[in-house]
């Protein structure tokens, strides 16, 4: 305990010192705490579920055990608990974190006498089981069935999709608040393949559920190229519309349901001829009380953006951004939105030993290089008309992580945006910046550095946890640790 207060004092004291050496003289301080170390067994996943009653919950899953631990606001261990969870063969799903720090809940699959049910669990901040209920009971699963979770923005719902055959979709909605089901029913759409057609799906506070899948994004059948949606929602059944791309083919695409403006939202980068590269962003705006048919809006990337971002290689026939994707899209008030893209790649080789040894060993695995670089962002109004775009510079480079290391994680707040990153990826690393207001005006600082720090923080899998601290998760070695940093006002 005590060796673990004086590290938070030495983070702290280098944190300031090397705000008051690299940082404008009105930017906030960072303070770091960091925690103890925590060994990762291999076969353990672990979750930060949230800040609530004042501490940190960390939730750590194994096969056969589930371990809850509680950092208080030093980052200190305070205690932890093996959950007691029902059944045999548990799979946790999900965590979810209620937003007033009451309350937690526990999503999960389990197995009894052969058959597999789904379970609700709720817990206060202590870890005490305050309400159970099984949602379903799915009986004998003839197919391992792929699933995905999608929340609702209030974090009160949740969405659970099953897939055991390719051709129909099982959807669940749940009401966390209430502790049982909205709805539960099979979604069979005509020619549809889930693997290949489905995109996204979305789900509103009140527990309304968007399902969207893809047709005919080919340049043979450029014309026809739409976004099928299914709406469904405890009191209707499922009913569809469709979403027209003109004549244009979808390179990537988010949706978003915007809760203040009651409109479901897309934004997303398109091309014309060629697939590896962008010709522009587009945005389409459907309001389910209206009666105006949703059309995108495209915009091609402005001449001087695309010359900045390619360089020697810009092409003024074609002003096109190849290995771009969209990463994130975040409302505005006023129904519009901001689209956030990063030129990300990865690139397969194998070492110069890999080769001398391929004629013995087939199954040599190739390295995998991962390139997380330029951010650019494009605000857009609510009728689709652009209103700014800005550049973010940053270059990550690894190789054989996954990536994990990579990208940025997004601090939100009514006055502005920062996006923290890691400028290297490797083990003595300079923290980094960007804060990016609502006319597009930003400003990159330098945090910190990890020398002598012993992170390597994975900021993708951070959360937020208020509207001037982060908890960070820095895992080396099968060592985990966290960080929680917090801007303090001078």
């Amino acid at each position: 305990m005590r060796s673990q207060t004086s590290l938070a004092l030495l983070i702290f004291l280098c944190t300031c010192v090397s705000a008051l050496l690299i940082t404008p003289a009105n930017l906030p301080a960072q303070v770091l705490t960091v925690s103890d170390e925590l060994i990762m067994r291999t076969d353990t996943r672990y979750d930060l579920i949230g800040q609530l009653g004042g501490q940190a919950l960390l939730l750590q899953d194994r096969d056969t055990k589930h371990l809850l631990t509680a950092y208080d606001r030093n980052m200190r261990q305070v205690w932890e608990k093996e959950m007691e969870l029902r059944g045999k063969n548990i799979r946790i799903l999900e965590s979810v974190a209620r937003q007033d720090g009451t309350a937690f809940y526990l999503l999960y699959l389990f197995r009894d006498r052969g058959r597999n049910f789904l379970q609700l669990d709720r817990f206060n901040p202590a870890g005490n089981l305050q309400d159970s209920t099984t949602l379903v009971d799915f009986g004998v699963f003839l197919t391992t069935p792929e699933d995905d979770i999608i929340r609702s923005e209030d974090d009160t719902k949740l969405l659970l999709l099953v897939t055991e055959q390719q051709t129909k979709v099982r959807c669940i909605g749940i009401d966390l608040t209430a502790m049982k089901t909205l709805y539960d029913r099979e979604l069979t759409p005509d020619r549809f393949f889930f693997g290949e057609d489905f995109v996204q799906a979305e789900l509103t506070n009140e527990g309304e559920m968007y399902f969207i899948f893809q047709r005919d994004n080919f340049r043979s059948k450029r014309k026809e190229h739409k976004y099928e949606v299914h709406r469904l929602t405890a009191a209707e059944d499922a009913n569809s519309f469709e979403l027209n791309m003109g004549d244009s083919l979808t390179y990537d695409i988010i949706f978003r349901y915007d809760n203040l403006n009651r409109q479901l939202v897309a934004a997303g980068l398109y091309t014309t001829k060629d697939f590896s590269r962008a010709d522009g962003y587009f945005w389409i705006r459907y309001v389910p009380a209206g009666n105006a048919t949703a059309r995108p809006v495209f915009t091609p990337f402005p001449v001087n953006l695309v010359k900045n971002i390619e360089g020697n290689k810009f092409n003024k026939k074609q002003p096109n951004i190849d290995e771009l994707s969209v990463s994130n899209l975040v409302l505005r008030q006023d129904g519009g939105g901001l689209i956030i893209t990063e030129k990300n790649r990865q690139l397969e080789r194998r070492s110069n030993a890999s080769r001398t040894q391929i004629v013995n060993n087939f199954g040599e695995r190739p390295l995998v290089d991962y390139h997380y670089d330029e951010m650019i962002v494009f605000s857009v109004h609510p009728d689709g008309a652009p209103h700014w775009s800005n550049i973010l510079h940053k270059k990550q480079y690894s190789q054989d992580d996954g990536g994990v290391y990579s990208s940025y994680l997004l601090m939100e707040n009514p006055s502005a945006l920062r996006f923290l990153f890691n400028d290297e990826i490797r083990f003595e690393n300079t923290v980094s910046e960007y804060i990016v207001n609502g006319r597009g005006e930003f400003d990159r600082n330098s945090l910190f550095n990890t020398r002598d720090l012993n992170l390597r923080l994975r900021f993708r899998d951070g959360i937020q946890v208020a509207a001037n601290e982060v908890i960070l998760p820095s895992e080396h070695r099968n060592r985990l640790r966290l960080v929680k940093m917090t801007y303090e006002v001078k």
